[in-house]
């Protein structure tokens, strides 16, 4: 059963981010002499080129990566409501979740 603790987030996970990011990525290989094009030299070295939209994914990623898996002064005040029962869970948001999962 999973609980989301963050509202309006769609539940993406940051690994499925940055396999989306990575799969946006356009790739170029040098073709073999016959085929090349005459205004790039012969290298037989694979050239990789990034799209603009890869870039700023690939950026956006590496941002992620610096930020903590788990939000811990959010789990603490969480704990904290649950422990002097102040948490009041929303059940019909719950309900709502419950159903989502279903569909």
């Amino acid at each position: 059963m999973v609980i989301d603790f963050n509202p309006g987030t769609n539940g993406a996970s940051r690994s499925s981010q940055s396999s989306a990011a990575a799969g946006k990525r356009e790739v170029t290989a040098d073709r073999p002499t016959g085929t090349q094009n005459t205004d790039q030299p012969a290298t037989g070295d694979a050239e990789v080129r990034l799209s603009n939209q890869a870039q700023q994914l690939q950026a956006i990623e590496e941002r992620l990566r610096e930020l903590p898996e788990v939000d811990t002064a959010r789990v603490e005040r969480i704990k904290q409501a649950i422990a002097d029962g102040s948490y009041q869970p929303d059940s019909r948001r719950i309900a709502d979740k419950l159903i989502d999962l279903e569909s």
